[in-house]
């Protein structure tokens, strides 16, 4: 019977983890405003070629957002078979407190002070 119930709890436990587990809304638009909820995860992609030396940098107010992770992706266009080449850069954040914001990405050369691209993403927290 102990057996029986601790399985049960194991059982509950994943699923309401797996649950949880959601896919986080991939933006590449800095046109479009992010607008997600404290606690909520969201990622930004960029196209990115780490050979050539170029790595996009994240610039964004720590207070607000926790940098989850960054890795790099086969692009959407590969993966659909409309490109055989092509990576994306993705940051994935999670919003900490509510407010208003930017997330900036620079593209920044080997020795990170030659920038060559920016991105400003604004992003509102509820």
């Amino acid at each position: 019977m102990m057996k029986k119930l601790v399985l049960l709890i194991i059982s509950i436990l994943v699923i309401g983890m797996v649950a949880g587990c959601g896919e986080a809304e991939i933006y590449t638009d800095p046109e479009q405003t992010i607008n997600v909820r404290v606690n909520q995860e969201f990622i930004i992609a960029t196209s990115s070629n780490p050979p050539t030396g170029f790595m996009w940098r994240e610039d964004y107010d720590e207070s607000m957002f926790e940098l989850v992770t960054s890795t790099f992706e086969v692009s959407e266009a590969v993966k659909k078979g409309e490109a055989e080449i092509g990576l994306e850069q993705h940051f994935r954040f999670k919003a900490l407190k509510k407010g208003e914001t930017e997330i900036t990405i620079n593209l920044a050369g080997p020795d990170l002070t030659w920038i060559t691209d920016k991105k400003a993403f604004s992003v509102s927290v509820e």
